[in-house]
């Protein structure tokens, strides 16, 4: 079982599952020993911990900070705030996005309770111009249908911006913005047999190589899992 936010379904969860399909038909033992399906559960930061924590997830994709007494992780990846948009929208010919480029623009906008941060509709706010948020939603994933339709656009990260691949939305850098660190976590002290020490390696080669941008800072075990892996 794999908790995730539900944008990982578009783009890197599927990839995890076509590496551990691919180890699984070279190695017999781990083949044997794996289900014939692989079960993929949602939620938002939080609920990761929680699916994990109750034993309903053996593994999850989350971010930092996460509680070192609870949870060890490996890195898959770093990443900053983009502006996604349609490829025929103005910002286009933009080299980057900022504060002031949103007025009179229609945000499709995460609710401010699931928002790591503020910080350009904020600016908005500072200058006195209120953002004109079109639509909001609870867990990132729901906005691509609304900005691949041309409605509005949106901010995230890079990361999440590359679940939308298949898209063809546009992406550009936004200022301000913020830095996330994107983690395989599993609850501390859990034994790992061999099939999940291969699921944690399809995990982190679907994110190759955007963990050779992730902190190097890990919990002694998960140093251990990865110091011996190819890069």
């Amino acid at each position: 079982m794999l908790a995730s936010n539900p944008a990982s379904i578009l783009n890197h969860k599927p990839a995890a599952l076509g590496i551990l399909r691919f180890s699984q038909n070279r190695n017999r033992s781990i083949r044997s020993k794996t289900a014939s399906s692989v079960r993929s559960i949602s939620g938002n930061y939080e609920q990761v911990g929680e699916h994990i924590l109750s034993g309903r997830a053996d593994l999850g994709i989350s971010r930092l900070p996460l509680d070192p007494r609870l949870f060890e992780w490996a890195p898959i990846g770093s990443a900053r705030n983009v502006c996604i948009f349609h490829p025929k929208h103005r910002f286009s010919t933009k080299s980057r996005v900022e504060a002031h480029d949103l007025e009179g623009e229609k945000i499709v906008d995460i609710d401010p309770q699931f928002a790591s941060h503020q910080m350009n509709f904020n600016a908005l706010r500072f200058a006195g111009v209120e953002p004109d948020i079109l639509v909001e939603y609870d867990c990132n994933g729901y906005e691509v249908g609304f900005v691949s339709a041309g409605l509005g656009v949106s901010i995230t990260n890079e990361i999440i911006a590359r679940e939308y691949a298949a898209f063809e939305l546009e992406a550009k850098p936004v200022e301000p913005t913020a830095l996330y660190h994107y983690v395989a976590v599993w609850q501390k002290g859990r034994v790992f047999s061999n099939v999940l020490e291969v699921s944690l390696g399809a995990i982190l080669s679907a994110f190759h190589p955007v963990a050779k941008s992730a902190p190097t800072v890990l919990p002694i075990h998960a140093a251990a899992r990865t110091s011996d892996r190819p890069s």
